[in-house]
């Protein structure tokens, strides 16, 4: 959504399957604590150790449950979870710019790879042999994917990801900058003092709806998998 997006609270409610108590027409810009939140923002009260903050917050609109709401004064949209309701909320305000379908020049393609028509493929990306890039996936800039790796529907890698060989990645999974996948683990066998290395003949596969943590250690691949 673009930085300018604004929400009424009553289409916050009806987005979020929320009970409004208060004015509908508030105009809503954002997210913030309750300490930080200001007249056109939202806020939300999930542990018991912020509620002293809850008579002074000077947010537009609270997301409470409904025991919580019974000793707040002000506007607050009533749901049985509200932390769980602050993330689906965070979606609608996200600032991230939308990506555009096709191929940078930049990139490098292999002639036996296959990219979806509506998939993003940024500067500098190299896509080896017999990869296969599935619709709505989004590849940030410099990203490697290595021969016969496969990226799901909707998936989406940030700058500089490293798929190694053969890795499968599941349908809308997002994997942070710097992650590599599918990389040499640290096998090998001692004979005689000299030390003879492990192939790496696996491949690493990934679930489906899944995150990867910002700059995770690498996850080797010693074994095929069927």
């Amino acid at each position: 959504m673009p930085a300018d997006t604004v929400f009424t609270l009553g289409e916050l409610a009806g987005r979020l399957g929320a009970t409004l108590r208060g004015e509908a027409g508030t105009l809503v810009t954002g997210l913030a604590t309750l300490q930080e939140a200001g007249p056109d923002q939202l806020s939300f009260l999930a542990n018991a150790q912020y509620r002293k903050f809850l008579a002074s917050t000077q947010a537009g609109g609270v997301l409470l449950t409904v025991a919580e709401a019974e000793h707040y004064a002000g506007t607050a949209l009533l749901v049985d979870d509200p932390y769980l309701a602050y993330a689906r909320a965070s979606h609608l305000f996200e600032t991230c710019p939308p990506a555009a379908a096709g191929i940078h020049p930049t990139a490098v393609v292999a002639e036996s790879a296959t990219v979806d028509a509506s998939a993003s493929v940024g500067p500098g990306v190299v896509i080896e042999a017999d990869a296969q890039i599935g619709p709505g996936v989004v590849l940030g800039a410099h990203c490697f994917i290595g021969a016969r790796s496969r990226i799901g529907a909707n998936g989406r890698l940030a700058p500089r990801v490293t798929l190694y060989h053969d890795v499968i990645i599941g349908e809308r999974v997002v994997i942070q900058s710097g992650a590599v996948l599918g990389g040499e683990g640290f096998g090998f066998a001692n004979q005689k003092g000299v030390w003879q290395k492990i192939a790496q003949i696996g491949g690493v596969r990934s679930a489906t709806t899944s995150r990867s943590a910002p700059t995770p250690p690498s996850t080797a691949a010693r074994f095929r998998t069927p």
